[in-house]
C-alpha cells in the first residue's frame, strides 16, 4: 500500500506542496501559530548542513524549523 502523503524530509530544493494535516497535536498549536496552516503552500529553500533543521517559505514568510517540527507536517503527494 502506497502513503497518500509525504513529509518536508521528502522534498527536494525549491520543491512546493500544499500542506495537509499534522501528526502530533502539540506540535500543530506551534506550527499554526506560526502559520503553517493546513492548505498552505510550503516551498523547501534550504537544509542545514547536518539534516538537524530545514529552511522552508509558507505562503512567502520564511520559517526555521527543526527536524521534529517538519516531520510533523503532512504534504500532499
Amino acid at each position: 500500500m502506497q502513503r497518500r502523503y509525504r513529509t518536508i524530509s521528502d522534498m527536494k530544493l525549491n520543491e512546493s506542496a500544499l500542506t495537509l494535516a499534522f501528526t502530533d497535536p502539540a506540535l500543530a498549536g506551534k506550527l499554526t501559530a506560526m502559520g503553517v496552516l493546513p492548505g498552505a503552500r510550503i516551498e523547501l529553500v534550504r537544509e542545514a548542513p547536518f539534516g538537524q533543521a530545514y529552511y522552508i517559505k509558507v505562503d512567502g514568510v520564511r520559517l526555521a524549523l527543526r527536524e521534529e517540527e517538519a516531520a510533523s507536517i503532512l504534504l500532499e503527494v
